[in-house]
């Protein structure tokens, strides 16, 4: 019998993928474990993976389609099945970069509501509407029997259709010259989506100092130290480890926003956002938490080179329960970092700059370090947040925890 290539989810927070390429054809052979198609979700490429030996017999979903979790790909034909074996082609849901499928099916006509009278809204399209906005009633559904889904409430808000936003079609073309056109797909695609469901979040972004002048001394302790590992230690490594105490401690901090649940986690699992010329990637410490500062500076320095080699596994980039983003290098002070959903909070680490303060009564230079915490106000308040944003301060004010 025939076997569904299935879209699966890589990580909580993935809701569709991108098909970006095929790496089979209709008839080839395929054995159990080869690599049949590759996805881009969650700023990730990963490949799907034949399930039994066989022939791929179908494909459904066409290169540069973007489907939900759980859609079927196309199907495998197994030993002594034939082409009678597939079942009829099912209407897929999702959005194209180009529109003509590869299976050629019916279209049907779209419907404001089905038969019946009653819309029908996937529980993420509503979740969708009320983060952007929009008033599902104007809305016209495409998916099966007249459901409205994610890419239909997209579609509204980009139209500005029951958001009093100006229609994208009313605006007119710039008469001036285009040198180069970047269209928004594959990576860059994921990020803009991304992005466009952050924003759409009511968060808050709380900005503080902290003294690290001790931090920054230890910073230069650990030079000779780490000389045999072959690394130097950075501030980056410091905050990293200083948000993980910070969230074992107050675990409220450490969750997801998932529907109407907050859901705290055991695991203390640090994303550090890493700039590459596609965009940006977010690969994660796992159990920050339980590791040594050289452990996650080590770890840190591997994740990166995976980044800048393209070769971040499925699980590097899954899982991360609190992100931290940081444009020191930049000489960028203050700013509001967007959220990485379903995490509820992101830490946006800014200069660290020397200062004058008054110490023990006496006015000396301090090495003074800007952080801005951006919070989902929808999962927690802004106290327990300015605690955590100030628990983080004091732990790199008095790095002496780190020292053992």
């Amino acid at each position: 019998m025939s076997a569904p290539i299935i879209l699966p989810q890589w990580g909580m927070g993935m809701n569709d993928g991108e098909v970006i390429k095929w790496l089979k054809a209709v008839g080839d052979p395929v054995a159990k474990g080869d690599q049949l198609v590759e996805i881009e979700s969650s700023k990730v490429n990963a490949e799907v993976e034949a399930t039994a030996d066989g022939t791929l017999g179908r494909i459904d979903v066409e290169e540069g389609r973007v489907v939900d979790v759980g859609t079927v790909l196309g199907y495998l034909l197994e030993a002594g099945d034939s082409e009678s074996d597939l079942p009829d082609v099912a209407p897929v849901v999702g959005s194209a970069s180009t529109p003509a499928p590869i299976v050629a099916q019916p279209a049907a006509a779209p419907a404001a509501t089905p038969k019946g009278g009653k819309q029908i809204v996937t529980p993420r399209a509503r979740r969708l509407a009320k983060q952007m906005g929009v008033d599902l009633a104007g809305v016209i559904g495409t998916g099966p029997s007249g459901r409205v889904t994610e890419d239909d409430v997209r579609a509204d808000s980009e139209a500005g259709s029951g958001s009093g936003a100006v229609a994208a079609a009313s605006l007119p073309e710039s008469a001036v010259p285009v040198k180069e056109v970047v269209k928004l797909a594959g990576l860059r695609g994921t990020i803009a989506r991304r992005m466009s469901e952050s924003a759409a979040i009511p968060r808050v972004t709380l900005s503080t100092t902290a003294d690290v002048t001790d931090a920054i001394a230890f910073q230069r302790e650990l030079v000779g130290e780490w000389r045999e590992h072959r690394i130097r230690p950075q501030y980056q490594d410091l905050v990293i480890a200083a948000v993980a105490k910070a969230l074992k401690e107050m675990p409220i901090a450490n969750a997801h926003l998932v529907g109407d649940e907050v859901r705290i986690f055991d695991e203390v699992n640090v994303g550090v956002a890493m700039a590459i010329p596609e965009g940006l990637l977010v690969p994660v410490i796992k159990n920050a938490d339980q590791k040594s500062l050289l452990d996650i500076a080590l770890e840190v320095r591997d994740l990166a080179k995976k980044v800048k080699s393209n070769t971040l596994s499925i699980d590097e980039m899954t899982n991360g329960t609190f992100s931290i983003t940081n444009l020191s290098s930049y000489n960028i002070e203050m700013f509001d970092p967007l959220l990485n959903p379903p995490e509820i909070g992101i830490l946006g680490v800014g200069t660290v700059d020397k200062q004058p303060a008054v110490v023990d009564g006496e006015v000396a230079v301090r090495s003074i370090a800007n952080l801005n915490l951006a919070f989902d106000h929808r999962a927690w308040d802004g106290a327990p947040a300015a605690e955590f944003v100030r628990s983080v301060a004091k732990l790199l004010s008095n790095p002496k925890w780190m020292k053992a």
